[in-house]
């Protein structure tokens, strides 16, 4: 009876393979000394004042229901945030959903827009939450190869993309800094592709979670050039180190959130309230905390990036987020899977296979520099090694 279940469950649903990220991280966690540098996970702790909001919370019984979409402080502090980091405004009544992380805000978006046949449309690497999602609803995800273009998505590529596959595009995924290479886009760029995109009839999706780690420019976000067609991500795991408390938001066009809510409240009601009064006290009181972080990953990412450098890698020029996107060596034959495993083997130091961000293997591994200092030397130190040791 077991296995005559299984027919009864959505196809495309089957078809759909696990996060590479969560199960390339689960083989390698066994073997013995291995230095992780694998999981978009902050080292840092959540700042002390939000931890006390949150225990204050509980001591003051504030643990009941809260409102569908996220209690009326917490939506007024994200409001007033947004606008003070990135002038773009949002009504915190009609404009904006809480929700259980930055991921419930992306499934949220997906689940209403793509459906059989539709196609989405996505910059090549990106995140594979976004592929699986479009697979899950029978949706064409098409990836836009930018590694000819700087690992950036251009208006002539998105114009392209956009004529060669016409009506049938319901979406454009568009996430920066981005995940894997930590690429991201000046105000010149995010301009020309709004121009582009307001001639089409297509929604953005704009992932922006890694928005306040971006090293020397300021981040522009698309949604103050594309209001009305841009259904904006973000949260606070990454920018306040509340990966485990799951605070995303989503915020776009009143007709939108009034109907995107609806699909938010079948699937998850509301999340947590303790976790969203923590979160607003992070998103009123904690500049100062993303400003102190933000300089510690600029220090290790110029630290990884001459490592790197010394020991003879290739790799793409990072802005922001926390990872660097290394190529693989020129005469290594296999697959970026084959390369990860032996650096963990052998190196004892875990990384992501580019394979986890495109269809086709990508001939990268990603690391992720959001650990401790020592953490990254001893990694960067058995990565320099293990190469010396290949070449002779």
């Amino acid at each position: 009876m077991k296995d005559e279940l299984i027919s009864l469950l959505n196809k495309n649903l089957l078809e759909v393979e696990p996060s590479l990220i969560r199960k390339f991280d689960e083989e390698i966690s066994e073997i013995p000394n291995i230095v992780k540098l694998t999981l978009g996970e902050p080292y840092f702790n959540t700042p002390d004042h939000i931890k006390i909001a949150g225990i204050k919370a509980i001591i003051d019984n504030q643990t009941h229901y809260a409102p569908n979409r996220g209690i009326a402080e917490l939506r007024g502090a994200i409001s007033n945030y947004l606008k003070r980091h990135y002038g773009v405004s949002y009504d915190p009544q009609e404009q904006i959903i809480v929700t259980n992380g930055a991921s419930e805000a992306i499934s949220t978006v997906m689940n209403s827009f793509s459906g059989q046949g539709d196609v989405v449309l996505c910059p090549s690497p990106a995140f594979g939450l976004y592929r699986n999602l479009a697979k899950i609803n029978g949706a064409k995800y098409i990836e836009i190869d930018t590694e000819n273009d700087k690992y950036k998505l251009t208006p002539e590529k998105l114009k392209e993309y956009l004529n060669k596959y016409q009506t049938s595009v319901k979406m454009l995924i568009f996430n920066y800094p981005n995940n894997p290479t930590g690429v991201s886009y000046s105000e010149i760029e995010i301009k020309k592709l709004a121009e582009v995109l307001r001639e089409y009839l297509v929604v953005v999706l704009s992932d922006e979670i890694y928005s306040e780690l971006i090293y020397k420019e300021k981040h522009v976000s698309i949604a103050s050039y594309l209001p009305e067609k841009t259904l904006l991500v973000n949260g606070v795991s990454k920018s306040y180190a509340m990966t485990g408390w799951r605070v995303g938001y989503l915020c776009g066009p009143k007709k939108l959130i009034r109907n995107l809510a609806k699909l938010h409240q079948a699937n998850v009601a509301t999340i947590g309230t303790i976790n969203m009064i923590a979160a607003a006290e992070g998103l009123i009181n904690g500049d100062e905390d993303i400003k102190k972080m933000r300089a510690e990953y600029e220090k290790k990412r110029d630290f990884v990036c001459k490592r790197l450098r010394d020991i003879g890698y290739s790799f793409i020029p990072a802005d922001g987020a926390f990872y660097i996107y290394v190529k693989l060596p020129h005469d290594f034959q296999g697959s970026s899977i084959d390369y990860a495993r032996i650096l963990a083997q052998r190196a004892h130091v875990a990384v992501i296979p580019g394979a986890a961000f495109a269809i086709q293997d990508q001939k990268y591994f990603r690391i992720s520099y959001a650990v401790s200092d020592d953490k990254l030397a001893s990694a960067l130190k058995r990565l320099e090694k293990f190469v010396k040791g290949r070449r002779r």
